[in-house]
């Protein structure tokens, strides 16, 4: 970038959300909100049209990253908290704006609509959570391959969904297929329900 007060708002944003993480991780929730507004707030107006007007197609998806993951951040906080309803608004927007910057086709897209899905669940939307978990698979499937680590979070998560709407042979089909990749006793994998992103 030639202005020095762009790259500024980049730094100033990666400080606050690593602020805002270390408040998450310790579970001091009001302490990451007050963080994570402050980072969504850059982040937005960097992406204001006006400002993404002034940058290249490389430097726009970059701003628009950022923006994403301050959104998932903040649905993620809300998420823990119960929040369900200001978690989902800020899902979609985070997925809506994954799409724009990315396509269809993109890990990121597919890490979106798991989150959703699980929100889905959590307020026991398991109709509406289930097309979400099926097209995160799907689409995970045929960008990461179908024996990746990374899925077993996801087929675990989609198990319970199925299970919780009284489709327990298909939900053992997916913790089957769960139990085959997940790596080693020695060397576990955490499991945990939100993919949360940040810098």
């Amino acid at each position: 970038m030639t202005d020095q007060q762009p790259s500024e708002h980049i730094a100033e944003w990666q400080r606050i959300v690593q602020e805002g993480n270390d408040a998450y991780s310790r579970r001091r929730y009001t302490e990451a909100e007050l963080a994570f507004i402050a980072a969504l707030r850059i982040a937005e107006k960097a992406a204001l049209p006006e400002e993404l007007s002034k940058l290249d197609a490389d430097e726009q998806i970059a701003v628009n990253t950022r923006l994403a993951k301050s959104l998932n951040n903040m649905a993620a906080l809300y998420h823990t908290q119960g929040k369900y309803n200001m978690a989902e608004d800020l899902y979609v927007r985070c997925l809506d704006l994954k799409k724009r910057t990315h396509g269809d086709e993109h890990l990121e897209v597919a890490i979106s609509l798991h989150n959703l899905a699980v929100l889905h669940s959590a307020k026991r939307r398991f109709a509406d959570a289930e097309p979400l978990y099926k097209t995160s698979l799907e689409l995970r499937e045929r960008l990461q391959g179908a024996e990746h680590p990374d899925l077993v979070t996801l087929l675990n998560n989609y198990a319970l969904c199925l299970k919780r709407m009284d489709r327990v042979d298909e939900a053992k089909v997916l913790e089957e297929r769960a139990e085959k990749i997940a790596p080693k006793k020695s060397d576990p994998l955490k499991i945990i329900s939100v993919q949360y992103s940040a810098e």
